[in-house]
């Protein structure tokens, strides 16, 4: 009988998380976050006030973590590879899942009136801001021997860079 996972805080490394995987699952996070938030930014008020810009969030996140899970893959499907190797795919992108659900949430609020359009943006556009300046203390949690203020800093200087991709995508696609 499997024992019951507990709940680490955030500062607390995990064990069970091998280097590979810890690596695979940070790049999908950081991945999908930037995707979730480049489109967020990039759906006028209409679409959040209609609720098609959630659905552009939710569109973005399957896509995204259906094409992840297939780049994933193809090495093992080609080689004629383990189920197991598909599992760890799927397991590992699991953070792109996670990227656009509260991003979602918040335009699909702004959608129903409960929150105005521009706060449901705006709120969404900081999640995925935060999410991203989190990255360090997400990476070090997982495995990486780092101190905290260095991680602190790394997750500045990629909430900069998610930002220059996200004016580069919105300039160079809208």
């Amino acid at each position: 009988m499997p024992r019951p996972r507990v709940v680490l805080p955030l500062t607390r490394r995990r064990l069970d998380v091998d280097p590979h995987r810890a690596e695979s699952r940070v790049s999908a996070y950081v991945y999908g976050t930037v995707l979730v938030l480049a489109a967020v930014v990039g759906v006028y008020p209409e679409a959040v006030a209609s609720g098609a810009g959630a659905l552009v969030v939710v569109g973005t996140v399957l896509s995204t973590f259906l094409a992840h899970v297939l780049a994933h893959s193809v090495g093992s499907l080609v080689t004629g590879g383990r189920g197991r190797q598909l599992r760890e795919a799927v397991r590992d992108a699991t953070p792109i899942l996670s990227s656009g659900a509260l991003p979602a949430a918040l335009l699909w609020a702004g959608s129903a009136g409960v929150l105005s359009e521009a706060w449901a943006q705006s709120l969404a556009a900081a999640v995925g801001l935060v999410r991203v300046a989190g990255i360090g203390v997400v990476y070090r949690r997982l495995q990486a021997d780092v101190p905290f203020g260095r991680a602190v800093a790394v997750g500045a200087v990629a909430a900069a860079v998610a930002l220059l991709v996200v004016v580069v995508k919105l300039t160079l696609t809208h």
